[in-house]
């Protein structure tokens, strides 16, 4: 009887089996225990790997599955032409090809980059023109090494940074209310950079800052640790949602967001695509995306965690326990003083009320005072008085936008049918990309004795050197920034749709020695910027260069740079004389016009915390760089969204640029554009006498260089029926302005 319906669940099992193959086929052998898992290699070696069975051995050809090996630095015919092995390993190809490198740009042009590359700001014309009567890689190498240890360099390339991992100072959705202390991890992670912060402790702290500290943060270092969490918080989050009795659709978008955000800034890879189904072009599974997200199973909102380091958390808990007695004892005496007037003034409780104890003695404090005399009001006003100032010194711990681990509260994370929360299927352990790493990890003990340990195991795999990701994630991420286009023209997406690298051998030469280098970025990026490469001329966009006897040119770049919208709003302000530099701090937010405020849903009302409204700061805080202006997600800054700033919601790999019209009526009419040019010619009226000097400031102040003998002539006529500012005005709408050759 017991083999007949053995027989009967097993046909049974058959022709139920395949109606769930919209979900991974492989789960449930993920949701195996530790203990009786058997251990399996990767998909390129080991037929029992489950992306092996799943694919049937298809799509593991993919070059960034296979391990980082330091490549040797090819041989090339041209040698003189070689600055250091970026070199070689593209005049290599270059040589292949039949191709010569492409000509040198003059030393302004070169400098001019470097300075755009590193700080994102605009040359002086005295370190241009100095720079141009005596160019060496000498005198050139100085100047990265003075830009590379500049506070801007860090507020530059923080920027590269919030945009890979969606950073916004809102929460998005119907309410996107302000998040007050965000900027502390914008602050941090502009910290990191200008520090070198080691890349693989970076990305260590931001996914697991709180689980390398025994308890409360002892040092800056510690506290820094704890801020980095703000990553795990940067999504978007609804609100709104527990007023729909919605909070597990909220929880459930909250971990999504943040497997999907990782594994695309930090690894390249496109975990989105296998929400719903395995992967249709990578070796992906359903349940690959899950078992990546069991590693964030543990996580709970911390925004009420102390960041005073310890001692000062004691000293403020002793303070407040001192005030904390005062007001005890005047609130005794005063109450006993209360007791005295109601008995000598007679007051009396009132019969009929039914009213809870507390409305009982307001009552009974209302008819006090009816019956009082003034001094007895003013007596009892003394005491509370006394309270209210006595209230006010307590000190509250600063907070901010962290994340921690809910031991007690772990979810448990199902492989879920089609994405739907509500149809969860077979359950998951932690685990990485199966098609390398099939196992289920053994999760790592943390030092804190609160979390879990699952986010630092993930943190620890990330940077490991087994991981063929992340090292070539962002040395691509870099390269990209310097030169417009990265090696892998797809910074997010390293699989079968993405772009394959333009020179392999030179992706994993970076990777390689970022790794060595202690993973020091601007060791990479000095290397990037002192190489010949850097300094050739752009190729015309769509086509190749060629000279009259038939050379074939090859270059990195193509085509001019615009600047970023950032870019050109800070460069403006600087060439105007009124960027305001700061040390971080709170958001800068801009005056917007009320059409554009009552058009957006999410700032038209406020409440009593003040994050739902719109806040313009003071006026002298408006010039501030603009890394730290606010970044709302239903709103961003017309200006800036003008010039192609990107959507904060999800990971952006890289800026798109338009020419549209709307950005020229904004460089030519927009207030700030008609501000700094009235400033500008008003400080070259005071200081230049002779309009032939004024014209010359105008041209060193904006475009770091002399007029030409004809631009001169050109700007003589122009003043002749115009102002100086909107000839000051014409020099920032020009394109040798706006774009970088």
């Amino acid at each position: 009887m017991r083999t007949k319906s053995l027989w009967i669940c097993i046909v049974f099992f058959a022709i139920l089996a395949p109606l769930g193959c919209c979900y991974s086929k492989i789960a449930w052998a993920q949701s195996e225990s530790h203990e009786e898992q058997e251990l399996i290699g990767n998909a390129l070696s080991d037929p029992k790997n489950p992306i092996r069975i799943l694919f049937e051995g298809e799509r593991l050809g993919l070059w960034s599955l296979r391990p980082i090996a330091k490549p040797p630095i090819p041989l090339v015919k041209n040698t003189a032409w070689v600055w250091n092995p970026i070199d070689s390993f593209l005049l290599a190809d270059w040589e292949e090809e039949n191709a010569v490198p492409a000509p040198d740009v003059d030393p302004r042009a070169w400098l001019r980059r470097a300075a755009n590359s590193l700080v994102g700001l605009p040359l002086s014309y005295e370190l241009s023109s100095e720079f141009a009567a005596a160019p060496s890689m000498e005198r050139f190498a100085i100047e990265v090494d003075r830009w590379l240890a500049s506070p801007e360099y860090g507020e530059h390339w923080a920027r590269m940074w919030l945009d890979a991992i969606r950073y916004s100072d809102s929460n998005g959705f119907d309410w996107d209310e302000f998040r007050p202390k965000a900027w502390l991890f914008r602050d941090y992670v502009i910290r990191a950079w200008n520090q070198n912060l080691p890349y693989d402790q970076f990305l260590i702290e931001q996914l697991a800052g709180d689980e390398l500290l025994p308890g409360e943060p002892t040092t800056e270092r510690e506290q820094q640790m704890l801020i980095a969490t703000g990553y795990l918080r940067l999504g978007p989050y609804d609100n709104a949602a527990k007023l729909f009795n919605e909070q597990d659709r909220a929880r459930v978008e909250v971990l999504s967001d943040l497997t999907e955000t990782t594994a695309s800034a930090m690894l390249g890879l496109t975990m989105a695509c296998c929400r719903c189904h395995d992967h249709k072009t990578d070796p992906l599974s359903h349940a690959d995306h899950y078992r990546f997200r069991a590693f964030f199973a543990a996580c709970s909102f911390a925004d009420d965690k102390p960041l005073e380091l310890a001692h000062d958390q004691i000293a403020i808990q002793e303070h407040n326990a001192k005030v904390n007695a005062e007001i005890d004892a005047i609130n005794a005496r005063l109450r006993e003083r209360i007791n005295e007037l109601v008995a000598l003034l007679h007051v009396e409780p009132d019969p009929t009320t039914t009213e809870k104890p507390k409305k009982n003695k307001s009552n009974e404090r209302t008819r006090l005072q009816a019956a009082m005399q003034e001094e007895q009001k003013t007596e009892l006003s003394k005491f509370e008085a006394q309270i209210k100032s006595l209230k006010a010194q307590i000190r509250k711990p600063s907070v901010g936008l962290l994340m921690t681990d809910s031991k007690e509260s772990i979810d448990k994370i199902a492989v879920l049918f089609q994405g739907d929360h509500r149809d969860p299927r077979d359950m998951v352990e932690p685990g990485f990309p199966s098609v390398l790493y099939p196992n289920t990890p053994t999760i790592e003990k943390p030092i804190s004795e609160t979390t879990t340990g699952r986010r630092l195991t993930l943190a620890r795999w990330m940077v490991s050197r087994e991981n063929p990701w992340t090292a070539r994630v962002i040395v691509n991420r870099l390269w990209q920034m310097h030169f417009g286009t990265g090696i892998v023209d797809t910074p997010n997406d390293f699989g079968w749709t993405g772009s394959l690298p333009a020179n392999p051998g030179l992706l994993d030469y970076l990777a390689t020695e970022l790794v060595e280098s202690g993973w020091s970025i601007k060791h990479i990026q000095r290397l990037i910027v002192t190489s010949h490469a850097f300094q050739q001329q752009s190729l015309p966009t769509g086509s190749k260069l060629s000279d009259s006897t038939g050379r074939v040119y090859r270059s990195c770049r193509v085509g001019l740079k615009r600047l970023k919208a950032e870019e050109l709003r800070d460069a403006v302000l600087l060439v105007s004389g009124q960027l305001q530099h700061r040390a971080g701090g709170p958001p800068v937010w801009p005056k917007l016009s009320d059409d554009i405020l009552q058009a957006n849903p999410a700032v038209l009302d406020d409440n009593e915390t003040k994050t739902k409204g719109w806040y313009p700061s003071a006026p002298s805080l408006q010039t501030a760089r603009s890394i730290y202006l606010i970044q709302k997600r239903t709103l961003r800054l017309p200006w800036l969204e003008t010039f192609d700033l990107p959507e904060n919601t999800v990971s952006c790999p890289k800026r798109d640029t338009s020419i549209v019209a709307p950005q020229a009526l904004a460089l030519l009419n927009g207030e700030m554009n008609v501000s700094a040019s009235q400033a500008l010619a008003n400080k070259f009226k005071a200081t230049h006498v002779t309009l032939a000097a004024q014209i010359e400031g105008l041209f060193q102040a904006v475009l770091a260089r002399n007029p030409s003998a004809e631009e001169r002539s050109l700007s003589e006529t122009f003043l002749v029926n115009r102002d100086l500012a909107e000839l000051t005005n014409v020099l920032l709408n020009s394109n040798e302005f706006a774009f970088i050759n």
